[in-house]
């Protein structure tokens, strides 16, 4: 049940939704203060921002209604009426690169993978400070702990069967600080490459960096939840896990092309790729481990956050080994004009 903060008259607010409002406004904030930096993105902001909202609400509740279409009684309703329900956070994702894409094809933006950083920052923010509104709700928890009594690691909920306050494992503020730790080494990390006339960091990079670091910590953090979203015609496997790997893999080839373009193809990538499919196959073995075993849970979370972390460095190595050269190349075609 959600925890009231105010009654006016017959008007109930509740903390979770404050919370929530805080997010949005941080996230915005936080976007406008990056974006803006560039003389000629007032206009784009002043549309981007609204249509993202509203197309990230709509479709994040139609994805919401996919995973759980029993709390609706249709996707008509789900729509329409916002009293009940839930969201789910990668219809924001979805929905802002929607709006953007768009945008940038009606030549509004002119600068898309720039404005994916900055997106990409600011959902960080907005995430870290939106998870928090789990404190007031049932939501977003992972197994009982029986030993620990206290947060960040664990967080009290009522059983709404049987009443009993369960200590159960705080996933949302575990995800809240992991996500607020990638924001801010990467905000630190872009506004270091965007000072000076002359830009050091690519445009993108950054993006892919948090959604490389977020969807890692999603494969393993997500694995812990008791409500986490399936696909219809899958029970076994998140979609946001599915979604985190396909980040992860996906941030990896488009370093590895530009690795090669710029460096030309070497034998010892055949091993850096090799270790990095074998720690997707560990990462992947430990979860069909601990949705079998779940008495050895913290043997299973330790490997996988290990064999994700790893995945994490060698996508930051292989873009380390892309950009040295592309600059080199950079340097001797500026001293020969």
């Amino acid at each position: 049940m959600d925890k009231i903060a105010f009654i006016y008259g017959e008007t109930f607010l509740y903390w979770n939704s404050i919370i929530l409002s805080l997010a949005v406004a941080a996230s915005v904030c936080v976007f406008l203060f990056l974006y803006l930096r560039e003389r000629y993105n007032g206009l784009s902001a002043a549309l981007l921002i609204p249509s993202s909202m509203v197309v990230s609400l709509l479709l994040s509740r139609a994805m919401h209604w996919y995973c759980m279409a029993n709390a609706y009684e249709s996707l008509n309703g789900a729509l329409t009426t916002f009293t009940g329900g839930g969201y789910a956070l990668m219809g924001v994702f979805a929905g802002c690169a929607l709006v953007a894409g768009l945008l940038r094809l009606l030549r509004i933006i002119k600068n898309l993978p720039f404005t994916f950083d900055c997106m990409a920052l600011a959902g960080g923010v907005g995430i870290a400070v939106g998870r928090l509104a789990c404190l007031y709700t049932t939501a977003d928890r992972g197994p009982v702990m029986e030993s620990i009594r206290s947060l960040p690691l664990v967080y009290p909920v009522e059983n709404a069967v049987t009443g009993v306050v369960e200590w159960r494992f705080a996933t949302f503020m575990i995800q809240s600080i992991v996500t607020g730790l990638i924001t801010a080494v990467l905000l630190v990390f872009y506004l270091a490459g965007q000072r000076g006339r002359d830009r050091k960091l690519r445009d993108g990079d950054t993006a892919c960096l948090w959604l490389c670091a977020y969807g890692a910590s999603q494969v393993v953090l997500d694995s812990t939840r008791y409500d986490s979203l399936f696909m219809r015609s899958n029970g076994f496997i998140s979609i946001v896990q599915i979604l985190g790997a396909v980040a992860l893999v996906g941030t990896i080839i488009y370093f590895s092309t530009r690795m090669i373009k710029a460096r030309g193809f070497k034998w010892w990538y055949i091993p850096v790729w090799l270790v990095y499919g074998g720690c997707v196959g560990g990462a992947g073995f430990m979860e069909y481990w601990v949705q079998r075993h779940g008495d050895q849970a913290l043997f299973s979370y330790s490997v996988m956050t290990g064999c994700l972390i790893g995945l994490v460095a060698i996508t930051c190595v292989v873009r380390l080994l892309a950009v040295t050269m592309e600059r080199k190349k950079q340097m001797v075609e500026s001293a020969e004009i």
